[in-house]
Formats: C-alpha cells, structure tokens, sequence
C-alpha cells in the first residue's frame, strides 16, 4: 500500500510536468521522423530496439551499466575503509567498465525514446537527463581518480550513483505502471478447429476489417484470392493494427510505425520486439474460416 501511494504521488508530480512532456514529445518525434526518413537509419533503429533479439535491447544493456557501477561503489567503500589497493582498482575498472557501457545503453534507449507513449514521456524524458548528469558525474570522477584527487572523485561518483538509481527506478515505473517495452499483443489459444468467422462477400479486397475471435480483436484483409489473419492490437504500445497503412502483404502501425508481414506475423521494422498472432485462413461454404497457426 505505501508503495503503491508512493508511486501514485510520483505520477501525479510527472502529470504536472506539462513543459517537460511536451519537450520531450517533440524531441521523440524529431528522432522518429529522422529514422523513418532513410532506411538504413531505420535498420540500425530496429537493431537497437531489440528486433533481432526478440526483446528491447535497452534493458538488457543497462544491467551491464548498472551492475558495473553498484559493485564499483561497493569496491570503493571497501577500499575507503580498509585502504586496499586491490579494492581501489577493481573500483576504478568498474567504473570505467560502467561509463563505457554507458554509451551503446544510452543510444540504444534513445531508440526506444523516439517511440514512447505520451503518457510515459515525462519520465522517459527525466530518465535520459538524470542518466546524462549522472553519466557526466562519472567521467569527472574518472578523470579526478587518475589525477591524484580520488577523494574528489569518489564524492561525484557517490553523487552519480545516487542519480543513476533514481533513473532507473523511473525506467522500472515506466515498464510496470506504462507497459513501455512490454508484449501487448493478444495472447490466443485458439481456435484449433477451422471456425466460421465472416461472411466471405463482407471482406472486400485490400479493405481491411476487424473481428472478434475468443473476445478479442483480429485483423482480416484480402488481396485477390489469399486472406490474412493477424492479431489486431500491435504487440509494441497496442496500437489499432486495422487503422493501419497497408502495402504489399504489410501492415504499418498507426501509433509508432512497426511493420508487420500479414503472411506470418513477423516483425519488418520495429520498434516491435514481438511478432504477431498469426491465423490460418480459408473460404468454406461462403464463410471465411479461420484457425490458430501452431508454431
């Protein structure tokens, strides 16, 4: 309960940060239109969501970056307390380790950003700075280490440390209370058997239409003789897959963009890092039939 309250205050402090999340949506939308803009840009945007991986790549870089500079702080205390040597350079490798690692996390949740969901910006947008300041907080401490001045050093990386855990609690609240970077796409078990969804001559060519299948939503579309059957709701944010742009046997999200092959369900371009429930299709006395695809 005092979590939960906690977190509720929080929000409501975010909520009014209104100039922030403005901000920080402009910026978002600057850094997505300039990858949609070339495609190469856009391939190495899918790289760094996580496409490839089958889950966001940010996340699992900063356990790197994180991990590094918490057992950097533990190593300094321990070699401000005992005045190990070996202490104090496992503590300046970490730290160094840390801030190197820092550089590929960040640009990789700069990917991410480009496509956050309004309701998340302002503390995605807190979350960058605080890991800027933070980062920066780092490299002063670093270079007063190798300087001779470590008891200055120790002071910025203690203040740093601070920060970055403030950061990342904001990233865990964006995840648990946001559903940034989570699957939201339906998860079906079935139908197994062939099952009469719609009348044949109420799907019109390349005229896409959603239906309900178990409760929930499925996107149908024809082209010619062959009719796809994709979950509805996009596995990135949830967006409206049939308000989509469609083109070849593709669909684009109308919310940040992910496409998606109708064929199969398989991510083209994130920022999607799961694929889409695919249903299998055929035409039975003038009824569209439809099935779950087992993998």
């Amino acid at each position: 309960m005092v979590t939960r309250a906690f977190e509720d205050s929080v929000e409501a402090a975010l909520e009014r940060m209104e100039p922030v999340q403005e901000a920080g949506l402009k910026t978002a939308r600057a850094v997505h239109d300039a990858v949609l803009s070339d495609e190469r840009a856009r391939g190495v945007a899918d790289a760094l969501h996580g496409t490839w991986l089958g889950h966001p790549l940010h996340p699992v870089l900063t356990d790197v970056t994180i991990g590094a500079w918490i057992l950097g702080g533990v190593f300094d205390a321990v070699g401000a307390l005992t005045g190990s040597r070996f202490a104090r350079r496992a503590g300046d490798t970490l730290i160094g380790i840390g801030a190197a690692s820092a550089v590929p996390t960040a640009v990789a949740g700069i990917a991410d950003y480009s496509t956050i969901p309004q309701q998340a910006a302002t503390a995605g947008t807190l979350h960058g700075l605080l890991n800027t300041v933070g980062l920066s907080l780092y490299l002063l401490s670093l270079r007063d280490r190798r300087n001779g001045r470590r008891a200055r050093g120790l002071l910025f990386s203690s203040l740093a440390l601070g920060l970055t855990g403030i950061s990342a609690w904001l990233g865990g609240h964006m995840v648990y209370r946001h559903g940034v970077g989570v699957d939201h796409s339906d998860t079906f078990s079935g139908p197994k058997d062939w099952t009469p969804v719609l009348d044949a001559d109420e799907l019109e060519d390349r005229t896409p239409r959603r239906i309900e299948v178990e409760g929930k939503p499925v996107l149908l579309f024809r082209e010619g003789n062959d009719i796809y059957a994709i979950g509805a709701t996009c596995a990135h944010a949830g967006g409206p897959l049939d308000q989509g742009k469609f083109y070849d046997t593709c669909v684009q999200c109308p919310w940040h963009d992910s496409v998606f092959d109708l064929a199969d369900g398989h991510i083209v371009h994130g920022p999607a890092t799961q694929p889409q429930p695919v249903f299998d299709t055929r035409i039975r006395n003038g009824q569209v039939e439809l099935r779950l695809r087992e993998d």
